[in-house]
């Protein structure tokens, strides 16, 4: 979901002051860093401009190179049109994990062999989604799972979120217990 508290997550992982972050009166997200500067609407749009006043270092190397920005702007667009309406409609949620699985199949990351704010973004979005899923439909997006799995572990990203199960020994559990 694009909301203020995914939002400023994801400053404090770019290690940049939000300032102050709202809906207005048409219901978009709008974030204003002073009032003497302009307001930003639209998650989309916020992220960005925290990308560019961000000094970590990762986002610097990220940055660097025109075609791996595309493609985080791109993920950025992603979250935005489809992911965030998947934690509201079960059968767009399975399309879209249906997409992310196969697209990590052969890959760690959204963009490239590290991790970047596109994967940032994508697991704010997707953690409602990932927590309403049953074991059984975890297991059914091994590759989703896996990402998923991987970036909870660190802090960084998670900041406090519950730990979502991925153990197959739940599941294993899970399954004996029903098929007895």
């Amino acid at each position: 979901m694009c909301s203020v508290d995914n939002t400023k997550r994801i400053a404090t992982f770019l290690e940049v002051p939000l300032g102050k972050v709202g809906y207005n009166s048409e219901k978009i997200l709008t974030r204003t860093k002073s009032a003497s500067e302009p307001s930003i609407s639209g998650f989309s749009t916020i992220v960005q401009s925290l990308i560019r006043e961000s000094n970590k270092s990762l986002v610097r190397q990220m940055h660097s190179d025109v075609e791996t920005e595309c493609q985080i702007l791109q993920w950025l667009d992603y979250a935005v049109l489809f992911v965030a309406p998947s934690n509201k409609d079960k059968h767009t949620a399975k399309s879209l994990l249906e997409e992310l699985n196969f697209f990590l199949q052969s890959r760690s990351y959204l963009v490239n062999d590290t991790l970047s704010v596109a994967d940032v973004v994508v697991f704010h979005t997707i953690h409602e989604t990932m927590a309403n899923l049953q074991p059984l439909e975890k297991e059914s997006f091994l590759n989703v799972s896996r990402w998923f799995h991987h970036l909870q572990q660190l802090e960084e990203i998670r900041q406090g979120k519950i730990l979502l199960n991925f153990s197959t020994l739940q599941l294993l559990e899970w399954a004996t217990g029903t098929h007895t």
